[in-house]
């Protein structure tokens, strides 16, 4: 059994939750992207995807635009008033079918999920996260995705 890096994981969580809400966007994206091929084999075995299959082709479905609202609205509901999608559904997944979901999210980016464009720079507390984030321990980032998603 492994162990957390608990002051690893309350560092990440805490910076990133400090975040606006486009820069957690950019940050899961990024992550993802980095990292989306080594979760499926330590996290989302056997994990029940039908929830999340079925979001992710809510998004889908939306016109690019309104694909972005409804990613705000997901990460954060209490903020954004206007609802693309009902997010009462999110709301109610497990941390794995949340974790599911994301996955699933970034296999799609750039074909049919909007993605953050390759000319944008983060902001700088958005790259401190990235930086932090930046671990060889693919099970503290896993725990990262939990707590934060």
């Amino acid at each position: 059994m492994t162990s957390t890096n608990v002051n690893f994981l309350e560092q990440s969580v805490s910076k990133f939750q400090s975040l606006d809400i486009d820069d957690r966007l950019t940050v899961l994206e990024l992550l993802y992207t980095e990292i989306g091929d080594a979760i499926p084999a330590i996290a989302l075995n056997d994990v029940p995807n039908q929830k999340s299959a079925t979001l992710v082709a809510q998004i889908q479905n939306l016109p690019q635009a309104e694909q972005l609202l409804a990613l705000r609205q997901l990460l954060n509901p209490d903020e954004v008033r206007e609802r693309s999608i009902p997010t009462q559904e999110y709301a109610s997944m497990s941390a794995d079918d949340k974790l599911a979901f994301w996955y699933q999210l970034a296999q799609n980016l750039k074909t049919s999920i909007i993605a953050v464009p390759n000319d944008y720079i983060p902001s700088e507390e958005a790259t401190e996260v990235i930086d932090l984030l930046h671990t060889p321990n693919i099970e503290d980032l896993v725990t990262f995705f939990k707590r934060v998603l």
